[in-house]
């Protein structure tokens, strides 16, 4: 990355802490439902004003779309790009499914080897297997986008603000007209919130078209484009909760908060390319070492201290928090780096 956007590395390491919060109170609430200690109040009042999980995936959505897809350049573009995604992400993935296999089969419950393969592939809801982490179903979005970033360079529409803002919008309406038509009793269509996801993604690139290259259009563009998300994350809220499938967890509340504080926050930092943090960037560096490898960090820590609602638990939780910057670290060092690197090689 550029010195110009190095502050979106500070944006990174807030997202994946985000996202780790929300894990551990998660966790915690889940653990111990009725505990009624301090850390207890503390994480069930976080939960339900603010969905700490959904500020970092929508920021991480953000990034992603402000900064991947113009990173598709040079000679033979879309190879390069190709490679450069496949070292950047896989790797480490397979490193951390992995351990989740070895995990699960130190536990007695070894998971198929179909459903290892599946994952491996980062689309294993693709070939009807569940996700070895939950955690994980980010990556399928993040790599749809990447296939629909290819495909708008190839056709020549990735700075066409209309082909932009027609695509993102029918992404939204791909989510929200089967609930629509569900609730009035219409039809019975499947309902999904990929198109969703993708939509954030697509704010993100329009954002960028808008605030750095000054295209014209791509500012209203994305306004538009964030009315619809807004409207819609509302009228799908309902559904969502009555059916119980995660999209809408705590209430809406908490999740229109996450949703529009991550834009504040994104905004801000494009506009005044702020903040700037030697520590925090590092930490960014290291964000996806630390969205993999977070989950079986926490499990391995509560074996030995479990969680009980008690100011105890701040310290468990920071023992969580600082062995996972630790492997992080060391899985950024050993896999992450050399393998972006053996990719530009073979790219080049």
């Amino acid at each position: 990355m550029t010195q110009r956007y190095a502050h979106l590395d500070v944006l990174r390491a807030g997202a994946a802490l985000g996202v780790m919060v929300e894990h551990l109170f998660g966790d915690l609430l889940r653990q111990v439902p009725f505990a009624t200690g301090p850390t207890s109040l503390v994480a069930r009042s976080v939960v339900e004003n603010l969905s700490l999980g959904r500020f970092g995936v929508a920021l991480f959505f953000l990034i992603s779309g402000f900064v991947v897809p113009f990173s598709i350049r040079g000679e033979r573009p879309l190879r390069h790009f190709a490679i450069s995604r496949l070292f950047r992400l896989y790797p480490a993935l397979w490193l951390a499914l992995a351990v989740l296999t070895l995990a699960a089969w130190l536990c007695g419950e070894a998971p198929p080897a179909a459903t290892v393969l599946a994952n491996m592939t980062m689309a294993p809801t693709l070939f009807g297997r569940p996700w070895l982490s939950p955690i994980y179903w980010t990556l399928f979005v993040e790599l749809v986008f990447y296939v629909l970033v290819a495909l708008l360079f190839a056709t020549g529409g990735l700075r066409d603000i209309v082909v932009l803002l027609g695509l993102s919008l029918g992404l939204v309406a791909a989510t929200v007209l089967p609930v629509q038509l569900r609730v009035q009793g219409i039809a019975s269509l499947p309902v999904q919130y990929l198109g969703m996801h993708l939509s954030f993604l697509f704010l993100g690139l329009l954002l960028r078209l808008g605030l750095v290259e000054r295209r014209a259009g791509a500012c209203l563009a994305a306004w538009l484009l964030g009315v619809a998300q807004l409207a819609a994350v509302i009228s799908v809220s309902p559904f969502s909760l009555a059916r119980g499938d995660h999209f809408v967890m705590e209430g809406l509340a908490p999740v229109l908060a996450a949703y529009l504080l991550a834009l504040a926050v994104f905004m801000a930092a494009v506009r005044y390319e702020r903040p700037r943090s030697a520590l925090l960037a590092r930490i960014g560096l290291i964000s996806y070492a630390m969205y993999l490898f977070h989950g079986p960090v926490n499990a391995a820590v509560y074996r030995v201290l479990p969680l009980t609602g008690q100011l105890g638990d701040l310290l468990t939780m920071l023992i969580c928090i600082g062995v996972t910057l630790a492997l992080s670290w060391l899985v950024y060092r050993m896999v992450e780096r050399p393998m972006i690197r053996f990719g530009r090689k073979i790219g080049s």
